[in-house]
């Protein structure tokens, strides 16, 4: 598979995984540690957050596939991967 937009940083990662982690809501993660964001990524990394909450969650398995995911919506691949995360996540909260 190949992608044509670059990866999340290694720092984008940390911050968005700790936000995560830390409020229990990606986005409210955002809010979270928003001053450490770069002002140019600000705005797209929030709408990412928000993705990742519709999803379901993620970690670090999972991640850089949402990522490309959430860059590349109307591919097969993209809509393939979004709706496998959305069916395993809400597999965990039925158990």
């Amino acid at each position: 598979m190949k992608h044509t937009d670059p990866a999340l940083s290694e720092r984008n990662i940390h911050l968005i995984l700790d936000g995560g982690r830390i409020t229990g809501s990606f986005e409210e993660g955002y809010y979270y540690n928003e001053e450490a964001m770069y002002i140019n990524e600000a705005d797209e990394i929030l709408s990412f957050c928000k993705f990742v909450d519709e999803v379901g969650g993620c970690g670090p398995i999972n991640i850089q596939e949402l990522w490309f995911a959430f860059k590349n919506p109307e591919t097969d691949s993209a809509k393939d991967t979004i709706s496998f995360w959305k069916k395993k996540f809400a597999s965990f909260r039925l158990n």
